[in-house]
């Protein structure tokens, strides 16, 4: 380990008590149609109700069990309706609350938006918006709970000044501003998802499957009598068409309840026809989704080594990252005695040396960073835990998750075993988890993934921080010009092709589960890398050093939250002319020389010389980001070391988070996307889709300078709790010349969650700057105020050159803000962590560090940190 730095980071004192701020904003004004057009509109679509109570009644008849029929409702609504919550809650047992999440609606004559003249304080329709935010409400009622709508429609359809029945007023709001309503059914369960689509794939792949496997996921219910009612129902109407049930789980803290299911390969293809099929439509499915997840590396990318590969000196057994992926060649000559494997499935038993491609190459990175430039080596252990296998396809040896398990289960399992002492306690030190693997038939849509879900509650859970890869689309890329003609085109505007390009398709590229975790540091790839190369004239870069790289998978997240949080070095690839001609080119097939991340690859070490494989994507760059978490883990531990204190174990994986990221900004990039795309007004809170908070700087991050402080503080806040640290700034040279300054802060939270809302997080953490005059500070530079505070992580950047009077004992203050969002009963509490930088030009002669460092330290020895 490289000695330590001259200017180390410093901690904040502890924090005052102080009173939380309240958050500003609101939605648009949206225009509702009458209450005569309304009653109208919805008279047909309440009629759909009513028939359907009048089926229940005939199918509870029938039934021989007497098990209460249900409709699951979804309700389209012009606005965000927190009544109608309360009134779901009170309709009684037979009603129950599934989720709500937002949607783009487009305007008609009856729902538009509204802007105000300010001058006449009149509203008139705009027409520059085409679309609106609404949500969507899905709740499944019986027969009874059904009545009870209908009758208070119909009566409201007559009367709109109606006394609604106490706390159900809701529902008043609800017939309001209702869009449309209509049962769960085919395509939300099946269209929408991309199932059908993929099982069209399997059968053609292979004609002779005889049976499909696939995930059902049902409607989860809090009662475990229906739960198991429901599944035992499905269990039937599966074994009826001739397929069975392989495995099941139930996951309460992320409602999640799902069976693998076997079925035959008729009643898939029936499915698909559209035809109706008893399984397909029971109503306690919300959705099919395919199984396994397959990583092939084709045997011709492996090639000799040349590079000289020196093992760290010294090793601490004890794990701060742990790797999620495929098994990795333990013995390989760059990986030999870094490695701690856990392979409680024995999927080794079955997983060939050639096989283990994925694996080896994240390891080597995580270990080494990419072998074209080593700076620094891991110093732990690297727990490794396989979650794939390895499986034959026509190109050789591939890797897969495989198809009998269910991988949310898998994943619970595996977190379980490092932290809990009745699955093991088997590596209770780390902090990092890599996930490199994401689903390619699942992208993020509104609705959070089980997986996502899963990786939110457990972070918070175990306050351990998951390194997510945002995904690949290695799609051909349509140029719109002849291969000639664009490799003939400057970098400048090659990048700018490809910017229109991902701005195009970004539909297309969205995020892959789990990406869209909140608590997760989600990372796009840039399109970097260390090694050396010469074109030549049948290939060409598609775009600059540094750029996003064309095949990284693009946000936003949930709520229109920064995702993916950052880009890192990811690796290139040239494009190649198409043989058949025409403006789309295709990426480069054999990866066997530069340009590309080098890492180690797998060979038969009794034959042959060692072996690497050039690679490119989004799991090059999370895998290379968590080999930078490993330096932070021993940056921090010296940091705390350095102040008297061990690193806090339940606050290290936030600290590391903040570290990542506080180096972090738009750079070069923000130019390059704002002209290509015709410089937006709309600019600030959307680039952050393609690149997030940017590249960090890590080097920045991990030790101050003279002209750069750094401090870092952490802890835990509940609802209508807020910390107050202070940031001295001893420097009357404000009030007397031009200085550039920037104050960058970033902050780090696992937020607790609720998965049945839109607002998700149980309860929110947010910063705002306090008691620094106008001007100190000045301008917010990068990405936008309102997109910084949607999700868990927050990181801005401030900057001003204006003389402002300041004296010796003023100074800047951070507060720390929780308040409860989508569960007002939360009373946990929030933990986070805060890393604060302040800077001024490097031109100007003036000791930032020792200035603030001297005003700081006595406060630290006056009192330890929270």
């Amino acid at each position: 380990m490289a000695g330590r730095p001259e200017r180390p980071i410093i901690l904040f004192g502890r924090p005052n008590p102080a009173n939380r701020n309240t958050k500003n904003g609101g939605p648009s004004k949206i225009s509702i149609p009458p209450h005569s057009r309304q009653a109208a509109r919805l008279e047909p679509k309440l009629a759909a109700l009513q028939d359907a109570i009048d089926n229940n009644r005939i199918l509870l008849q029938q039934s021989p069990t007497g098990i209460q029929p249900e409709k699951t409702l979804v309700f389209e609504v012009s606005g965000d309706l927190k009544s109608f919550y309360t009134a779901v809650k009170n309709l009684g047992h037979g009603v129950e609350w599934i989720f709500d999440t937002s949607a783009d609606i487009a305007v008609s004559d009856d729902f538009f938006v509204c802007k105000e003249n300010k001058s006449t304080k009149t509203w008139s329709r705009d027409d520059a918006k085409a679309s609106f935010s609404g949500k969507v409400y899905c709740v499944l009622a019986n027969s009874r709970a059904l009545e009870e709508m209908v009758s208070l429609w119909k009566r409201y359809a007559q009367n709109p000044n109606m006394i609604f029945p106490r706390n159900k007023t809701g529902l008043r709001d609800v017939f309001r501003q209702l869009i449309d309503i209509h049962f769960w059914g085919y395509k939300e369960r099946l269209e929408e998802t991309g199932v059908l689509e993929a099982w069209q794939e399997d059968l053609e792949l292979e004609p002779e499957l005889s049976m499909v496997r696939c995930e059902i996921e049902l409607f989860y219910r809090k009662s475990k009598v229906i739960q198991q009612q429901r599944e035992n129902s499905l269990a039937g109407l599966v074994r009826e068409a001739g397929g069975r049930i392989l495995a099941r789980t139930v996951i309460d803290a992320i409602h999640y309840h799902a069976l693998l299911a076997e079925l035959p390969r008729q009643i898939i293809q029936d499915i698909i026809a559209g035809r109706d099929v008893a399984v397909a439509s029971a109503e306690q499915i919300m959705f099919f989704k395919t199984v396994g997840q397959s990583v092939v590396i084709a045997n011709e990318n492996i090639a000799d080594s040349t590079l000289a590969v020196s093992l760290p000196s010294a090793i601490d057994d004890e794990p701060v990252i742990a790797l999620f992926d495929g098994l990795p060649q333990e013995n390989h000559p760059y990986l030999d005695g870094l490695l701690n494997i856990d392979d409680p499935d024995d999927y080794a038993s079955h997983y060939t040396v050639p096989a283990r491609k994925h694996g080896t190459s994240m390891a080597s990175l995580i270990a080494h960073g990419d072998l074209n430039n080593i700076k620094h080596q891991v110093t732990h252990r690297i727990y490794v835990r396989p979650i794939m296998k390895s499986m034959d396809t026509l190109n050789g040896t591939g890797e897969e998750i495989p198809g009998d398990i269910l991988i949310v289960d898998k994943i619970h399992e595996a977190i379980r075993r490092l932290f809990e002492p009745d699955a093991g306690r088997v590596a209770p030190s780390v902090r990092v988890i890599n996930f490199s693997i994401g689903a390619e038939s699942r992208l993020f849509d509104r609705l959070m993934s089980p997986l996502a879900r899963l990786l939110d509650w457990l972070s918070y859970k175990y306050r351990v921080l998951f390194i997510v890869s945002a995904g690949n689309h290695l799609r051909n890329i349509d140029v719109e010009i002849a291969f000639t003609d664009f490799s003939g085109l400057t970098e400048e505007k090659r990048d700018a092709v490809i910017i229109r390009h991902l701005n195009n398709n970004a539909r297309l590229q969205r995020l892959l589960s789990p990406a869209e975790s909140i608590n997760a540091l989600t990372v796009g790839a840039a399109f970097c890398d260390e090694s050396v190369f010469t074109l030549d004239i049948r290939q060409v870069l598609p775009c600059s050093d540094g750029m996003v790289s064309p095949i990284s998978a693009l946000g936003r997240g949930l709520n229109n939250s920064i995702k993916p949080d950052i880009i890192f070095d990811g690796g290139r690839n040239t494009l190649l002319q198409d043989p058949l001609g025409g403006t789309n080119l295709r990426w480069r097939q054999s990866l066997t020389r530069a340009p590309g991340t080098v890492s180690a690859a797998p060979f038969n070490i009794a034959s042959s010389s060692e072996k690497i494989m050039y690679s490119y994507g989004t799991s090059n760059a999370a895998a290379l980001t968590s080999h930078e978490a490993s330096r932070c883990y021993d940056i921090l531990v010296d940091v705390f070391d350095e102040a008297g204190e061990l690193l806090p174990y339940d606050y290290a994986a936030l600290l590391i988070n903040a570290m990542l990221v506080h180096g972090a900004e738009w750079g070069e990039l923000f130019e390059k996307f704002n002209t290509a795309l015709g410089n937006p007004k709309w600019t600030k809170d959307y680039l952050h889709k393609f690149f997030g908070y940017g590249k960090p700087n890590i080097e920045k991050a991990i030790e101050c300078a003279r002209n750069r402080i750094t401090l870092i503080g952490y802890g835990e806040l509940k609802d209508g709790q807020a910390h107050l640290f202070d940031l001295p700034l001893p420097f009357e040279e404000f009030s007397r010349q031009k200085i550039l300054r920037r104050l960058t802060v970033t902050m780090a939270s696992f937020c607790p969650i609720t998965p049945s809302r839109q607002a998700y997080r149980s309860a929110h953490l947010w910063f705002t700057v306090e008691g620094a005059k106008e001007h100190l500070i000045g301008k917010r530079i990068n990405a936008d105020a309102k997109a910084v505070i949607r999700g868990s992580l927050q990181h801005e950047i401030f900057e001003n050159d204006r003389i402002v009077f300041w004296s010796a004992d003023d100074s800047i203050q951070l507060k720390v803000n929780c308040v409860n969002v989508a569960d007002e009963s939360f009373r946990g509490s929030v933990p986070y962590a805060l890393m604060v930088s302040f800077e001024i030009d490097n031109a100007v002669d003036i000791d930032v560090y020792t200035r603030v460092a001297t005003k700081i330290k006595p406060r630290i020895t006056a009192s330890s940190s929270v």
